[in-house]
């Protein structure tokens, strides 16, 4: 009769079993008494550990804390944890091995614990993981590497726009200088050839600005300023200022905008350059044909969206084309780099655009038929509260104004900082009128024309950021100095939206007073010191502000502009940054230290590209920054002028 398989099978596990089990773990198993001796180990532990086999492990050490442990208290705070929770999971340390070398173990333990509750001995298992370990600190390594790499492409690129943006702000303010002069004789030939001239160094003003842009925001520093605005009035910008370029190539140019688009809340500036970017590559790449943009709102998933759709019927694209247009650097191929030009980086620029404010770009196209272009956008930024919803606007009464005072309005939704302001600056000698609300504040600002603007950052429905925008956005009143004052320390945004100072409440009454009075009281004008080490600039600033019949007096560096005013007091200093000897930071950080000179208004005009920590350095010290380039020459004159204007002898105040 055959024999039955199952009958020689063990019915349970029996000690052969467990023993072998622990003899051929892969894991080093161990149990320990209390004090650190070995009460069992297997072959695995014991190779782990360096020794050839348990017997030699168990008789070279007895004292596990003192022979095994790189650092003995790490033992102790093992035997601890242990004794606290009974078990432990994970716990890693450095351990000597035989031959002296280090290595890393993860250990699990558990506790038994005798019938009076104490511990008897301990058992669990050991696992090597120096290669992990090792493969960690390397990882570390590289993020470290990368992050230094990063900062140096950074700092390399700042550099890099310094030295580009130098030469190229005077060839843009010769060739705007020269051409006005040629205008002025009537020599038209040389008008049109300056024209060029100056054309071709914006372009490549904006060639080195979309890099920037780029490595803004793969180095995650790009930001978002939210702001709501009408949608057709944009488009209607948008379509004045591209249209020119469009039609170049002999294009017609459309507009179609669909009914009720509405307003929308996010970043207008990035949504309007990503159409700049559609359109302006629409136009390059199509002759004699049609250049279209739509643009129309519409409801998806409970959510509202503006789609605008940019169509051309120019050269199209294949889909091994359309699969790549979206990259940095990147053309359709080589021959279209070699008809039209171009760096690759405005579809690129536009597609992160869009990704930032919660939208997406897609293409469709075909070879010969034109592309079309579509721009996704939520009409919220996603996350994001309205700040210029509709506020009532409520005019508080005033006190009479003292006729020759300087005029501060305070633009604040608490009343309790209305009475405070107000009474302790007109013991100072100030007018003081007040806001509740943006749109208050606004309208005061347009009709009264105060000395300075004072703005808190929180307010309701219509916060400080939206409200400093429209005061810099509006030219009647954008000369207006503003000081903001809000218990959000969030200087770089203040003076990257143009704030001309910035405190935090509570208000300290004495520095309060300084700052307004650094803004109101006279002060020697029509003299501008031009501190920058390079000649060709500072003759273009000197002929630029002497043809508006304003006094200069120059500095080739910061040193030799510190001797200056020693003797002499501007109304303005025009500062460049990257200078020899002293720099424009270090001559920023003398001047505001000399109380002679601290009133001192100083713009910032530099070819160096502003990262946040160098916006750090001059927070509080510079009233305003220009990128050399981008500035024009008009720009550069109107905000000097309006400096001076308010910087102007105005009556003593009263003590």
């Amino acid at each position: 009769m055959p024999t039955c398989v199952a009958s020689h099978l063990p019915t349970g596990p029996t000690e052969a079993t467990y023993r072998s089990i622990v003899e051929h773990a892969i894991e080093g198993i161990f149990q320990t008494t209390p004090d650190g001796q070995y009460l069992l180990a297997n072959p695995a532990l014991a190779e782990i550990y360096g020794y050839s086999s348990v017997k030699e492990l168990k008789g070279n050490v007895q004292e596990i804390a003192r022979q095994l442990y790189v650092e003995p208290e790490r033992r102790s705070d093992f035997v601890r944890l242990m004794n606290e929770r009974d078990a432990v999971w994970g716990f890693e340390s450095q351990i000597f091995r035989k031959d002296g070398s280090v290595i890393w173990i993860s250990e699990n333990v558990r506790v038994i614990r005798g019938a009076d509750g104490g511990a008897l001995y301990y058992e669990g298992t050991v696992e090597d993981i120096t290669a992990r370990k090792h493969a960690e600190r390397e990882l570390l390594r590289a993020k470290i590497a990368a992050e230094e790499a990063s900062r140096s492409k950074s700092q390399f690129l700042a550099n890099m726009s310094h030295e580009l943006r130098t030469p190229l702000n005077a060839i843009i303010g010769y060739s705007e200088l020269l051409r006005e002069e040629a205008e002025d004789i009537g020599q038209e030939s040389f008008v049109r050839d300056l024209t060029k001239i100056e054309k071709a160094g914006k372009h490549l003003l904006e060639l080195i600005n979309g890099v920037l842009d780029i490595a803004k925001i793969e180095a995650g520093k790009m930001d978002l300023h939210a702001e709501t605005f009408d949608i057709a009035t944009m488009l209607s910008e948008v379509a004045a200022t591209v249209a020119p370029v469009v039609e170049k190539k002999g294009n017609r140019f459309e507009i179609s905008a669909g009914p009720n688009l509405g307003t929308m809340h996010t970043d207008m500036t990035k949504v309007r350059q990503s159409l700049f970017n559609l359109l302006a590559n629409a136009g390059k790449f199509t002759e004699n044909g049609l250049v279209r943009l739509e643009a129309e709102r519409m409801t998806t998933g409970g959510q509202d969206w503006v789609l605008f759709k940019v169509l051309d019927t120019g050269v199209g694209l294949s889909p091994e084309q359309t699969s790549k247009i979206f990259e940095p650097f990147t053309q359709a191929d080589a021959s279209t780099t070699r008809k039209y030009g171009g760096t690759g980086l405005g579809l690129a620029i536009t597609r992160e655009f869009s990704r930032m404010v919660g939208g997406e770009i897609t293409v469709q196209s075909q070879p010969g038929k034109g592309s079309v272009f579509t721009l996704r956008i939520p009409v919220t930024l996603p996350l994001s509260i309205d700040p210029l919803a509709s506020e009532p606007l409520v005019i508080q009464a005033q006190s009479p104004l003292i006729p020759n005072h300087p005029l501060v309005l305070l633009i604040d939704d608490d009343l309790t900082v209305h009475d405070l302001v107000r009474r302790f600056l007109q013991k100072e000698g100030f007018n003081v009128i007040c806001a509740q609300s943006g749109a208050e504040g606004l309208e005061l600002a347009r009709t009264e024309r105060p000395s300075i603007i004072v703005l808190d950052v929180m307010m309701p429905t219509q916060d400080g950021w939206s409200v400093l925008k429209r005061i810099k956005g509006d030219p009647e009143i954008s000369g207006i100095p503003v000081l903001m004052l809000t218990m959000v320390d969030n200087k770089e945004m203040g003076f990257s939206l143009g704030v001309d100072d910035y405190m935090l409440k509570p208000i300290e009454r004495s520095s309060f007073v300084s700052v307004l009075r650094r803004f109101c009281l006279h002060r020697d004008a029509n003299l501008v010191l031009i501190v920058e080490d390079d000649a060709t600039t500072r003759e273009m600033l000197r002929t630029s502000l002497e043809r508006e019949h304003i006094n200069v007096i120059e500095a080739c560096n910061g040193a030799e502009a510190l001797r200056i005013l020693a003797t002499q007091r501007p109304g303005l200093i025009l500062l460049d940054l990257m200078m020899p000897e002293i720099d424009g930071f270090q001559f920023t950080e003398a001047v505001r230290e000399n109380a002679e000179w601290r009133e001192i208004p100083i713009i910032v005009m530099t070819a160096k590209d502003i990262a946040p920590e160098d916006r750090l350095r001059l927070t509080g010290q510079v009233s305003r920054i220009l990128q050399k380039g981008a500035c024009g020459r008009q720009e550069l004159i109107a905000e000097i002028t309006d400096r001076l204007v308010h910087t102007t002898p105005k009556p003593e105040l009263v003590a």
